[in-house]
């Protein structure tokens, strides 16, 4: 006799394990995210290029948790460090190229992290400015614990975090174990070295 799913095996259902469950702000999501993220863009003192950040940037959760990306700014997405998408292995092995799509202001994105490990993630638009972070499911463990630079590389053309994005992911506020140990850790907990711009915008001259 078959087995019917119950409500709330569906709605699990309906978190992709690659693409995850897109959301606006009026509608209602599937599932109660057990742990929330903001992404922010904040202005940045005597620099023309402001801050992009995921509030918490680091965060510990439990292997099944499911987390809730709000997009409290534009122009964000969700998207693992994965060889798949050309990156150095930050993620735990068996983990799809999870990623979701560009999504604007208000929308949301669930996503169930069902693999033990350490996760590096990143918005794709805003990765060089240093718009990334760190879910820590269960334990410090995975290629994603190691430093930036040593995890695995498939490819020679595999590319680790780089520019401000690397500073972050080496900050020691968002090493592994320390995540564990804090629960969470916010952007205003890093260094304000390791959020320092290492790509400018291209200035616009008057013609007049």
């Amino acid at each position: 006799m078959q087995q019917t799913p119950t409500p709330q095996q569906t709605d699990s259902q309906s978190i992709d394990p690659r693409f995850g469950y897109i959301g606006t702000e009026d509608e209602s999501p599937p599932v109660e995210a057990d742990h929330t993220i903001n992404l922010q863009i904040r202005p940045r003192e005597k620099a023309p290029l402001p801050e992009f950040y995921f509030e918490p940037t680091g965060l510990a959760i439990d292997v099944g948790d499911t987390v809730r990306f709000n997009m409290a700014t534009p122009h964000h997405n969700i998207n693992a460090y994965h060889p798949a998408f050309g990156y150095t292995q930050r993620v735990p092995s068996g983990v799809p190229p999870f990623s979701s799509p560009i999504l604007a202001a208000g929308d949301y994105w669930l996503y169930t992290f069902d693999t033990e490990g350490v996760h590096n993630i990143m918005c794709a638009p805003h990765e060089l400015f240093g718009m990334v972070g760190s879910i820590v499911v269960g334990s410090a463990s995975g290629p994603g614990a190691n430093p930036v630079g040593e995890a695995p590389a498939p490819s020679e053309h595999s590319r680790p975090p780089e520019f401000t994005a690397g500073l972050i992911l080496s900050d020691p506020a968002l090493a592994p174990e320390n995540i564990v140990e804090q629960g969470s850790v916010s952007w205003s907990d890093l260094a304000t070295e390791s959020k320092r711009p290492l790509l400018q915008p291209v200035q616009e001259h008057s013609t007049e």
